[in-house]
């Protein structure tokens, strides 16, 4: 408990660092940030362990070799604090939600094309293309569990459920990864919603497709028990909950355009303003009450892998700047893209792919990438080179078979990683990116 307490501080430190700008709350931030990741290394898996300690100390020796102070390392320790803020207060958005019935009309809504293969795979992936960035992987758990009794085939549900929230990870704002990359590239959410989003919707079109041509060839059938009754209740809460997403979305946008706040700080005020407002209309004081209880027991403790990844990841991003290694790494990418921007794309998701395949969360390559390239020199867009970085994402989401997505979904499904991945959503994958490629490559 007292372990989550902290977190949650560090947070509400940050925002409160944002808009005071003081130098002394920078550092006391940075041991905020120091403790934390102290704290959640014994916690992490193995692999995320090791590598966040050698991004830890390495970004500690080339700052150093460097010859800057403490001021470089605050800066570099707590470069990547607005994304864990990010991560940790977003799930606050999903309590309303809870809180107004609306998981429970999503079952009833899903269970009406139970025997109609086609529009439950629609109505999956869409349900998960909305919900997923409020969320994020609990949306995968929420929908799973309304449907778990539905004896539902495994491979229909493995593709379900990643070209739904892979597409998610294309253009939500209240997603860590959109965040990561619109924050190092200083891209506003306005400017990027245009491509991310359309391509979001495009992908989720052909993900259907191919899951209609799919079940065709296999010849799936479902055979279930029957839905429950559709009330006024439950139809007025399915046309409620577009509008508070697209609220939500359009708030962010227009607060953004107003303020010229930083779009992850705008969406953690968002995440603690929403709810409390919800609940003074609602007056469930005690259902909220509750929630706040588990939220604080059950999402806050169990980021470790995320805490650890994004401080190392953010310090180590930071150190290179100016150094030979990082220097280096413009030199090979501004000639790669002069050759051939579509071969600079490819190179930057091949990569992605591979070494989120062996374990290295994806926040470790977008980091040192997108802090040493500049897109006016490579001759593209800040919001083209955005969408190549966050299509890599996506795809090696699905695809590492250590990625948390990538287990969520085999753990729920009962099939391996592999499976699940490769065999159930590589060929979606292979089309979908060779699309997106080209897309992106003509307007580049």
């Amino acid at each position: 408990m007292m372990r989550s307490y902290f977190i949650l501080a560090m947070c509400v430190l940050f925002l409160i660092q944002y808009f005071v700008q003081s130098e002394w709350l920078l550092y006391i931030l940075a041991v905020f940030a120091s403790v934390a990741f102290m704290g959640s290394l014994t916690l992490a898996r193995t692999v995320p362990r090791v590598f966040s300690i050698l991004m830890f100390i390495a970004g500690v020796v080339l700052t150093g070799l460097k010859g800057q102070g403490l001021d470089a390392i605050a800066q570099g320790i707590t470069s990547n604090i607005p994304l864990l803020t990010l991560l940790v207060l977003v799930p606050l958005l999903s309590i309303p939600f809870k809180m107004g019935g609306f998981f429970d009309s999503i079952l009833i809504y899903l269970r009406r094309y139970q025997n109609k293969p086609g529009k439950m795979f629609a109505g999956i992936t869409v349900v998960l293309f909305f919900l997923g960035p409020i969320l994020n992987l609990g949306s995968i758990r929420i929908v799973h569990e309304l449907l778990k009794d539905l004896r539902l085939n495994a491979a229909f549900l493995s593709k379900a459920y990643l070209v739904g929230f892979s597409t998610t990870i294309l253009w939500s704002p209240y997603y860590a990864a959109v965040g990561v990359v619109l924050l190092y590239l200083h891209v506003s959410i306005g400017s990027y919603m245009a491509y991310g989003f359309g391509i979001a919707v495009l992908f989720l079109l052909i993900g259907n497709v191919m899951f209609g041509l799919w079940a065709k060839r296999n010849k799936l059938e479902t055979n279930y028990n029957e839905s429950g009754a559709i009330t006024l209740d439950h139809r007025k809460r399915m046309k409620l909950l577009p509008v508070v997403i697209i609220a939500l979305m359009l708030i962010t946008i227009a607060a953004e355009y107003v303020t010229h706040w930083s779009m992850l700080v705008l969406v953690s005020l968002l995440a603690l303003v929403f709810p409390l407002l919800w609940c003074m209309f609602s007056k469930q004081w005690g259902i909220f009450k509750h929630q706040i209880i588990e939220y604080r027991d059950k999402a806050v403790p169990v980021m470790n892998n995320e805490i650890i990844m994004y401080i190392s990841a953010g310090f180590f991003g930071q150190s290179l700047k100016g150094s030979s290694f990082g220097q280096g790494i413009q030199v090979f990418m501004n000639q790669l893209s002069q050759t051939s921007f579509l071969l600079f794309a490819l190179f930057i998701m091949i990569t992605m792919v591979c070494i989120t395949f062996v374990g290295i969360h994806q926040v470790v390559v977008v980091t040192v990438l997108a802090t040493q390239m500049d897109p006016v020199t490579l001759g593209t867009s800040k919001e083209i080179l955005a969408m190549v970085l966050m299509l890599a994402w996506s795809a090696s989401s699905i695809l590492s078979p250590v990625n948390p997505i990538n287990l969520l979904v085999s753990n729920l499904v009962k099939r391996t990683s592999i499976d699940v991945g490769i065999r159930d959503n590589g060929l979606y994958l292979l089309i979908v990116s060779a699309i997106g490629l080209c897309i992106l490559t003509l307007f580049h």
